[in-house]
């Protein structure tokens, strides 16, 4: 029996069919494993202290984790001070976990107060985290004046 040509091309567009759908499935799963990967560092101080003195949010609402790009500080710790000396301070959590940090000298120490809206003006230096809604600004932090 002799196949005709339009047998002999769909012969050959099954077979097509038949390889690629093996080697999509072949290939998936002789794929190897990715590690994961993440878009912060894992190595940061923060992430080698106990898990419950991170902080969840300041008094002005940032977490301190990426509302501060661009920003000097950085808010990874939170917790009431329980023990301060000359060159260290510890915190406890409401969790009861305690963290003990180094005070250097050129620690900065400020204080975040409730403000005005006239505190915000041409020239200040300020942070915002978004609000709920579009366009809304839920906290502004005020870095620095002009």
């Amino acid at each position: 029996m002799k196949l005709r040509r339009e047998h002999k091309v769909f012969a050959w567009i099954a077979a097509a069919l038949i390889i690629a759908v093996v080697a999509f499935f072949a290939g998936g799963a002789l794929k190897p494993e990715e590690p994961p990967y993440y878009l912060f560092n894992l190595d940061a101080l923060a992430y080698q202290t106990d898990l419950g003195a991170i902080s969840a949010r300041s008094k002005a609402g940032f977490t301190g984790f990426g509302e501060l790009a661009g920003g000097e500080d950085h808010t990874v710790l939170g917790g009431r001070v329980v023990e301060v000396s000359a060159t260290s301070l510890t915190l406890e959590t409401q969790q009861g976990s305690r963290t003990t940090l180094r005070l250097g000298a050129n620690s900065k120490l400020t204080r975040l107060e409730t403000g005005s809206r006239a505190l915000i003006r041409p020239g200040a230096t300020v942070i915002v985290k978004r609000g709920e809604q579009p366009g809304e600004a839920a906290a502004v932090l005020v870095v620095a004046q002009p």
